[in-house]
């Protein structure tokens, strides 16, 4: 914890906002996760309020001035996927990967997509700390078959985040 990964993921999101019809998708277990003190809504907050992107409250969703969205969702339940069935992003993030069943991470990948031409990346990220229930699948998936099926595992640390009060922590 505290190597700024939650940070990462944001900044992913946020590289091909000036594009338009560009959509991100960031998940977490929950929206009480998404909204605690420090946690990713707020600190988008931070970063976007003053700037021409509005934030639409009951969508929980930012809109920025070329068409292009970054939304906050959850997926607290296997079901809870499909509420996604027929949206179309091309960057998902998972905060916390560990807290979710490989079935939830492995269909958002079929919500990746993008038309025909668009020189948008189509991404899936994801962060995590050790533990959880989803533990052992996500260390097989990028530990031990990583790099040899094409999936990058970046180890950070408290040394990766300079602005964290270290000794405070």
């Amino acid at each position: 914890a505290g190597g700024g990964k939650s940070d990462c993921l944001l900044m992913g999101a946020l590289q091909y906002v000036d594009v338009p019809g560009y959509a991100a998708l960031i998940l977490r277990k929950t929206y009480t996760d998404l909204s605690l003190p420090g946690a990713l809504m707020e600190r988008a907050q931070s970063w976007l309020g003053g700037t021409n992107a509005i934030w639409k409250d009951s969508e929980k969703t930012w809109h920025f001035p070329r068409g292009s969205t970054i939304s906050f969702g959850y997926l607290e339940r296997d079901a809870d996927k499909f509420r996604y069935q027929s949206a179309e992003f091309q960057y998902i993030a998972f905060d916390e990967l560990t807290q979710f069943k490989e079935s939830m991470y492995t269909y958002l990948f079929s919500r990746l997509r993008r038309l025909k031409g668009s020189e948008v990346p189509i991404r899936m990220r994801a962060a995590s700390n050790p533990g959880n229930i989803g533990h052992e699948w996500v260390r097989q998936r990028f530990l031990e078959e990583g790099l040899a099926r094409g999936r990058a595992f970046i180890r950070a640390t408290l040394d990766d985040n300079p602005s964290l009060d270290r000794e405070g922590y």
